[in-house]
């Protein structure tokens, strides 16, 4: 019997300042574990391409099975190829796999059957909802496909990056040539905003072994040559006693990494600190969000503009560069709620920083739980005095962050207008870097 010829395809991210920096590792994860059963797999990375649609036609009926991965914002994108790929062959098997599909399943279950992202992805012959590395592409069932979870990441492959041009992707830490690793899944926090608070793969916290993400690092430093890695962990200071046995492996080899922590925990364990900087870490992040303590408490973050700041001054008297991540458009927020966060960045100096207008993305608690709204024009939902309209992301772009004036603005609160929201934004940012 002759093998069905699968194509995975990972879509295109105009919306992005520079498209080839971070290779999709969720793809190359499922790709790794089916050709490792023998599947005829195929990986098209089409990040970055200048033609995608004819690169879909040219290999539209070279192949049995299409696998599309996708985010949120990509989805617009990865439609529009679904949508050339069966017109070119409308015999094509076509699969949807990846963050969106797992987030927009969770309006499914929580009623919101009227949501307008439901049926585009229902166009793709199967959906697949959760992780993807344990599937059989060739006996799933029409429609949506919901996947266990994969409890012991440990026993996962390596994903095998010589499936991509992984040097075509650049990436510097400190100057050196980076890459990315994820040496853990799952985040346990309650944050309102974030898109994967109602998914399970999203909330539940599992680890790779020090010795396994050690061989990782060994496996890139030897076939591509790196020594510099980013850490896509959502908080690697999750686990203490798991960060020192890292730190211990990971002092003797002389690596330098960059990650993202959570300012509440390293506060409460500040010993872990010693072992990022011994491990290699050069570069800490973390989510500030705010710098009003109401506004804090409003989405669920957990941590005090206080806790915030110790932790940042904490990481640069280490002497370890800091940057803060924080975001306009919470609900309910003020002008006196973004002059905190401005003013939280100006007393802080981190090293660097980011302010973005939040983005209500499906899967998460603000967007599941929304309510219908009227009260202001154009505006459909409303959350905890967060008011948005809530777009079909097949043909409406969205994105937190993306090119300098393309930000696009679908949130207000009474006293911020999404307009108002885009000009604050903007002046934030040349405000703080011309006086820093």
């Amino acid at each position: 019997m002759t093998k069905s010829r699968i194509a995975l395809i990972n879509p295109p991210s105009p919306f992005l300042m520079e498209e080839r920096v971070f290779p999709n590792l969720g793809i190359l994860d499922v790709a790794t574990a089916q050709k490792s059963r023998g599947e005829d797999i195929s990986l098209i990375d089409l990040c970055g391409s200048e033609n995608p649609t004819q690169e879909i036609k040219d290999i539209a009926n070279e192949f049995d099975i299409f696998g599309f991965s996708s985010t949120t914002p990509q989805f617009i994108e990865t439609h529009r190829l679904h949508q050339t790929l069966k017109e070119e062959n409308p015999k094509a098997k076509t699969i949807i796999g990846g963050a969106h599909p797992s987030a927009v399943y969770s309006l499914i279950q929580a009623g919101q059957s009227d949501d307008p992202n439901i049926a585009p992805l229902e166009e793709f012959d199967y959906i697949i909802v959760g992780e993807g590395e344990n599937i059989d592409m060739t006996s799933l069932k029409k429609g949506w496909n919901q996947e266990p979870l994969i409890k012991k990441i440990d026993e996962l492959l390596i994903p095998d990056r010589s499936l991509i041009d992984l040097k075509s992707y650049k990436y510097n830490l400190k100057g050196n040539p980076a890459t990315t690793i994820m040496s853990q899944r799952g985040c346990p926090f309650s944050c309102s905003f974030c898109c994967g608070r109602e998914i399970e793969m999203y909330r539940k916290v599992r680890s790779k072994s020090p010795q396994k993400v050690l061989e990782e690092l060994d496996y890139l430093n030897s076939e591509f040559g790196f020594t510099s890695f980013m850490w896509f962990d959502d908080e690697v200071n999750v686990n203490p006693s798991r960060l020192k046995d890292l730190s211990n492996k990971l002092g003797k080899r002389g690596y330098s990494h960059r990650g993202f922590v959570r300012s509440d925990l390293l506060v409460k364990n500040p010993d872990t600190l010693d072992y990022l900087a011994d491990a290699g870490f050069v570069e800490l992040c973390s989510g500030v969000e705010s710098g009003s303590p109401e506004v804090l408490k409003r989405i669920g973050k957990g941590t005090t503009p206080e806790i915030n700041s110790q932790a940042a001054q904490m990481i640069m008297n280490k002497g370890i560069d800091y940057k803060s991540f924080t975001i306009i458009g919470h609900p309910g927020e003020t002008y006196e709620d973004i002059e905190k966060t401005k003013n939280w960045i100006k007393n802080n100096k981190p090293d660097g920083f980011d302010v973005t207008i939040l983005t209500p993305y499906p899967g998460s608690k603000l967007y599941d739980h929304s309510k219908p709204s009227t009260k202001h024009e154009g505006f459909d939902r409303e959350w905890n005095g967060l008011f948005f309209k809530r777009i079909d992301y097949s043909s409406e772009e969205s994105f937190y962050k993306g090119k300098s004036g393309e930000y696009v603005c679908n949130v207000r609160t009474e006293e911020l207008r999404p307009k108002d929201l885009l000009k604050i934004r903007d002046e934030i940012e040349k405000d703080i870097n011309t006086h820093q």
